[in-house]
C-alpha cells in the first residue's frame, strides 16, 4: 500500500503540469534549441572571414641571410694569384612588403648588407661592406585602379556579416514558424481530446440511462448493446486524442529542450493560448513593411551590391595594365684599406678616404644619402585579346543580372504569400463562425434529445446520432481554429514579424 502511495506522488511529481505561453514558448526554443547554436556559427564566422581579408594589407616582413664561398680560375693576374680567385660573402637581407587599400598601390622597402672577401690583389677594398637601401611604389594608372580582386574582397566580407545576419534571421524566422505549428498543433489536439472526453462522458450518461432503462423494464436489450457500442466508440477516440496530443507535446519539447536529459521531457505541457495574435489589419500594411524589411530581400540586396564589385573586378581585368613606378636607392660602400702602391705610375690606386672603414661608414653613407639613386619606369601590357577576362565579365554580368531577377521573385512570392495568408486567415474566420453556430445548435439537440431519451421519448439510435453529430462539430470548430492559427503563424514569419511580436532579438 505504501510503495502504491509513494509510486503514485512519484508519478505525480515526475508529470509536473507546465503552462506556457506561445511568447515563452518561442523564446525558449531560441534560447535553447541546438538548431539555433549551430545557425549562430555561420553568423559569428563573418568576422573571421573579415579578418582574413583584411590580412592581404598586412605588411610582410622578410629576411634572408646567405654565406657563400667561391674558388674561381683566373685567367689574368689582374684577376688573381697563380690563376686563381678566392671570394667570400656573407649577405644579409631585410625587407617590407605591404599592399595599401588605396587605388591599388603597393610599397616594397628593402635594405641589403654584403661584406665581402676577395685574393683579387687589385682590390683597393678588402674586405669591404656594400649597403643598399630601396624604396619602390607602384601605382596602377588603368587596370586595377578603381578596385582590384583584395579591395573587392575585403568590400565583400564586410557587407557579408550582415547578409549571414539576415541569413540568420530567416532561419530564426522559419524555427519560429515550426515552434508557433507545434504550439498550435498542441492547442488543436488538447482541445480535441478535451471534446472526447466530453463526448465520452455523454456516452456513459447514455449507457447508464439505458441500463437503468433496461433494468425497468422501458426499453429492450438490445439497447443496451446499442448504448455499449457507442461508449466504446467513445473511449476509443478519446484514447487516440490522448495519444495525438502526447505525440503534439513530444514535438512542442523538441523545439524547448537543449540536451536529450533537458527537464522539459517529463512535464505535461498546458497551452494557455487558443487564438493567434495578427499584426495588421490590412495584408496591404504587411506587404509595404516586408517589402522593405523582410531579411531574405535585404540579404538579396547584398548579395546583389557584392556580385556588382566582382563584375566591377572582372571589368578591370579586361583593361589594358599601365603602371608607373617609383624607385629611391641610397647606397653606401667601406671597407678596410689596402695598398696599391705605384703599380701603375701617376694614377693613385688607393681607395679614397670616405670609402675607408667598416660597417658604420657604410650605413652612414646611406643614412646621409651619399649616394642616391632615383628611377621612374613605366610599364604598359596591351593584350592584342583577352578572352578569358571577356570570359568572366560576361559571367558575371549573367549572375548579376540573375540575382536582380531572383530579387524581384522574392517581392512577388512574397507579395503572393501574405495574399494567400490573408485569404486562408479569412477562410477560417468564416469557418471559425459556421462551426461555432453548428457546435451551438448540436449541443442544443443534444440536450433536447437527452431529456426525450430520459423520459422515454426517444432511444439510443437517435441519441447516439446527436453526440456524434455534436463530435463532428466540436471536431470542425478544433480543424477551424487550428486553421487560422497557423494561417496567422504563416502570415507572420512571411511579413518577418514573427521576432518583433515575440520580442526576439537577432545577436
Amino acid at each position: 500500500m505504501r510503495l502504491a502511495l509513494y509510486l503514485l506522488l512519484t508519478n505525480c511529481l515526475i508529470q509536473a503540469e507546465t503552462k506556457i505561453s506561445l511568447r515563452e514558448a518561442v523564446q525558449r526554443a531560441i534560447a535553447n534549441n541546438p538548431e539555433v547554436v549551430a545557425e549562430r556559427t555561420q553568423f559569428q564566422a563573418a568576422q573571421p572571414a573579415l579578418n582574413a581579408a583584411k590580412g592581404a594589407f598586412d605588411p610582410i616582413l622578410g629576411l634572408k641571410g646567405e654565406w657563400r664561398q667561391a674558388t674561381t680560375p683566373a685567367t689574368s693576374i689582374l684577376q688573381g694569384v697563380n690563376g686563381r680567385l678566392d671570394e667570400r660573402n656573407w649577405n644579409q637581407s631585410l625587407g617590407l612588403r605591404q599592399r595599401l587599400p588605396w587605388l591599388g598601390i603597393q610599397f616594397d622597402s628593402a635594405i641589403e648588407n654584403s661584406r665581402i672577401a676577395t685574393s683579387n690583389p687589385f682590390t683597393s677594398l678588402n674586405p669591404y661592406y656594400q649597403l643598399i637601401q630601396r624604396n619602390t611604389i607602384t601605382i596602377p594608372l588603368w587596370r586595377n585602379l578603381k578596385t582590384d580582386e583584395f579591395r573587392t574582397e575585403l568590400k565583400i566580407r564586410s557587407r557579408e556579416r550582415n547578409t549571414l545576419r539576415f541569413d540568420f534571421e530567416s532561419r530564426l524566422l522559419d524555427l519560429v514558424n515550426r515552434v508557433e505549428a507545434a504550439y498550435w498543433s498542441l492547442v488543436a489536439a488538447t482541445e480535441a481530446f478535451n471534446a472526447a472526453q466530453e463526448v465520452e462522458r455523454y456516452a456513459k450518461e447514455s449507457l447508464a440511462s439505458t441500463e437503468r432503462q433496461v433494468k425497468e423494464g422501458e426499453m429492450a436489450q438490445a439497447d443496451l448493446a446499442g448504448a455499449r457500442g457507442q461508449m466504446n466508440r467513445a473511449a476509443e477516440n478519446r484514447a487516440n486524442a490522448y495519444g495525438i496530443k502526447l505525440e503534439a507535446q513530444a514535438q512542442l519539447k523538441s523545439f524547448l529542450a537543449s540536451t536529450a536529459s533537458d527537464p522539459v521531457w517529463p512535464d505535461t505541457l498546458t497551452p494557455t493560448e487558443t487564438k493567434s495574435p495578427l499584426a495588421a489589419n490590412t495584408p496591404t500594411e504587411l506587404t509595404a513593411q516586408a517589402l522593405t524589411k523582410h531579411p531574405d530581400l535585404q540579404a538579396f540586396s547584398l548579395r546583389l551590391e557584392s556580385q556588382r564589385d566582382l563584375t566591377a573586378v572582372a571589368a578591370e581585368a579586361a583593361k589594358p595594365q599601365v603602371d608607373l613606378q617609383f624607385t629611391h636607392s641610397r647606397q653606401g660602400l667601406a671597407g678596410s684599406s689596402v695598398p696599391q702602391g705605384n703599380l701603375f705610375p701617376g694614377f693613385n690606386l688607393d681607395a679614397p678616404p670616405q670609402l675607408i672603414g667598416g660597417f658604420p661608414r657604410a650605413g652612414n653613407q646611406v643614412w646621409r644619402n651619399n649616394y642616391p639613386t632615383y628611377q621612374a619606369s613605366l610599364s604598359i601590357e596591351l593584350p592584342l585579346r583577352n578572352r578569358t577576362a571577356e570570359g568572366r565579365l560576361a559571367q558575371q554580368r549573367l549572375l548579376e543580372t540573375r540575382i536582380a531577377a531572383q530579387r524581384k521573385q522574392a517581392e512577388i512570392q512574397l507579395v503572393t504569400g501574405i495574399e494567400q495568408a490573408w485569404a486562408r486567415i479569412e477562410a477560417a474566420r468564416e469557418r471559425i463562425a459556421s462551426a461555432d453556430a453548428a457546435l451551438l445548435s448540436s449541443d442544443e439537440r443534444l440536450q433536447s434529445e437527452f431529456r426525450l431519451f430520459r423520459e422515454g421519448q426517444s432511444n439510443n439510435l437517435n441519441l447516439n446520432t446527436r453526440q456524434n453529430e455534436l463530435a463532428e462539430s466540436r471536431q470542425l470548430l478544433v480543424n477551424a481554429w487550428r486553421t487560422y492559427n497557423l494561417a496567422a503563424a504563416d502570415l507572420r514569419r512571411i511579413s518577418a514579424t514573427s521576432l518583433t511580436t515575440f520580442e526576439v532579438t537577432v545577436e
